[in-house]
């Protein structure tokens, strides 16, 4: 019998999917509710249809030491009260999920998120217990070591900040930053989550700020690095004088068109949080000024989420000046939250996620579900490229990503869409795709708009290592480094494809290609692809869930 008849037959048993209610230009999100919809989809939308039954669910966590009622579970879900750590890794492991698949959203949220009241998801640690100091000791020593694996370094940085007054060696410190620095760019996935936890908690011990900041410095300063904007990322949650500085130079001086947009979003929540001085707010008015009489059409595209959360005078007159100039999309966003009228937004991602749901087995057997087309309307057209973040990493750990990345290259390659809206489609490809859309991935690297062509490449970089996406990569390399061809060599890179030697060595290949095949090559492969690493040290690259939210951010 089919099983949305059954549960039409039990009254009350129609499950209610949880909702974030919250306005589209809300400051804050309902993280529990997110939490409480990825665990309820995680269950309904598995593969063996049994656990869509919450008591067979239930004595199946309960079998695993975690016990309890059907109440608590439906509070669980819907969004009502947080979940504890114990709980998801429960969830993880009777779901057969990687372990941290669904406790990671949680702790990057709430970590990345400072402005959003959650609570943070992590173990219960009891620093004055023998066992306590020696699993520290031992994780201390792989990560020094270089053989921490992703989970690892989570763990450790949850240690490090239960005792946020450990004395370490100043060259312990410096070798935890400048490992977890480099690595970082090159994590895909959830390690890309787990790496970024373990970032941001280390942040927070104010023992280990300095030796962070200079790790970044050093490593933005290489003008050689292919990928910024990850590391970057780590100053939003470093509460220094020297990270403002390195916040406002990536505004005032960006060394790449991606740092300047992590900047923009470093500044635009450090302005948030009360982060910067009266002199750094005044700097930063002095550079958006700066900026806004170089290129008024530009600066109110670029500056868009930043302007949003500057004081009121200096808001309103930038605004009022874009609107006297015809361009009324500045005012919009800056009211609304998002970048096209809400009308439009919201019928393209309902049309997305209904179609995403119908490629999602099995049939749902529960009531309406907004939240699914909340995040992908949050992913594709929010002002905010924080949000567009966070969505976006909802939806890929949820199980509706494979059939949302097939209704987003359906678009693509049917036509119709903006070119604008083209490129957003195509950077929330990023986040989805897995190798079963490798074939379409190759038959759109071909297009005719560059920030399109870069974000493919970039998600085929994303997957495991193909001999037929490496061949049709290096065939379209072009001599200039164009937008595009950044995001071929950094799927070369992230692959970590043989030919980046033989392009290494070439005396005919251009010299941008060589520097990059060289970089490549010292810092290894993606972490988090299933991609055997050869890594001798260094840096790497970024993870489609990084702040890859501009057209070619992420390079």
């Amino acid at each position: 019998m089919d099983r949305r008849a059954v549960n039409a037959k039990r009254a009350g048993r129609v499950q209610q999917i949880a909702h974030d209610g919250t306005p589209i230009n809300a400051v804050a999100v309902d993280v529990q509710a997110r939490v409480g919809w990825l665990l309820a989809m995680s269950r309904l939308h598995h593969r063996d249809e049994r656990f869509a039954d919450g008591r067979a669910f239930l004595a199946a966590m309960a079998l695993d030491g975690v016990v309890a009622s059907r109440s608590l579970l439906s509070r669980w879900e819907s969004g009502e009260i947080p979940v504890s750590f114990e709980a998801m890794g429960a969830y993880e492991r009777v779901l057969g999920l990687p372990e941290g698949q669904i406790s990671s959203i949680t702790a990057y949220v709430g970590m990345t998120s400072p402005r959003v009241t959650a609570r943070l998801s992590r173990p219960r640690l009891d620093p004055s217990t023998t066992a306590f100091s020696e699993r520290l000791d031992a994780l201390i020593v792989r990560a020094e070591d270089g053989e921490a694996s992703p989970a690892q370094w989570q763990h450790l940085a949850w240690h490090l900040a239960a005792v946020p007054l450990a004395h370490l060696r100043a060259q312990t410190w410096s070798t935890l930053a400048r490992r977890l620095v480099g690595d970082l760019p090159r994590t895909v996935g959830l390690a890309y989550r787990q790496y970024s936890v373990a970032g941001f908690n280390l942040a927070s011990v104010p023992r280990a700020q300095p030796f962070v900041v200079e790790a970044i410095a050093d490593y933005v300063g290489d003008p050689e690095a292919q990928v910024l904007t990850t590391p970057v990322g780590l100053l939003d949650r470093l509460p220094t004088r020297a990270a403002a500085r390195l916040v406002l130079d990536l505004v005032e001086r960006p060394p790449t068109r991606a740092a300047f947009t992590t900047g923009v979003w470093l500044a635009t929540e450090k302005l948030a949080k009360g982060d910067f001085t009266r002199e750094e707010r005044e700097r930063l008015d002095m550079v958006v000024l700066k900026l806004w009489r170089r290129d008024p059409t530009r600066a109110s595209e670029d500056l868009a989420e930043l302007i949003a959360g500057m004081p009121e005078g200096v808001r309103s007159s930038l605004v009022t000046a874009a609107t006297r100039a015809g361009r009324r999309r500045l005012g919009y966003a800056v009211e609304h939250g998002e970048e096209v009228p809400a009308a439009r937004a919201r019928s393209l991602a309902q049309a997305i996620a209904d179609q995403a749901r119908v490629r999602t087995p099995p049939p749902p057997a529960y009531a309406e579900d907004a939240m699914l087309t909340r995040l992908v309307r949050e992913a594709l057209f929010h002002r905010d490229s924080e949000r567009r973040h966070l969505a976006g990493l909802v939806l890929a750990s949820s199980p509706f990503a494979r059939g949302l990345a097939d209704c987003l290259l359906d678009l693509l390659t049917t036509g119709g869409q903006t070119p604008w809206t083209r490129i957003r489609l195509a950077v929330l490809v990023r986040y989805l795709a897995g190798d079963s859309h490798r074939l379409r991935l190759l038959s759109c690297v071909e297009e005719a708009e560059e920030a399109v062509v870069a974000a493919l490449a970039q998600a085929l970089g994303h997957l495991r290592f193909s001999p037929t996406s490496d061949q049709s990569l290096r065939a379209a390399l072009g001599r200039e480094r164009t937008l595009a061809d950044r995001g071929r060599m950094y799927a070369l890179g992230m692959s970590g494809s043989p030919a980046l030697g033989l392009i290494a060595a070439s005396g005919t290949a251009p010299s941008w290609q060589r520097t990059a095949s060289r970089w490549w090559m010292a810092s290894g492969p993606a972490l988090g692809t299933g991609t055997p690493t050869n890594r001798v040290g260094g840096a790497g690259s970024a993870h489609a869930a990084s702040r890859e939210t501009q057209p070619g951010q992420g390079m």
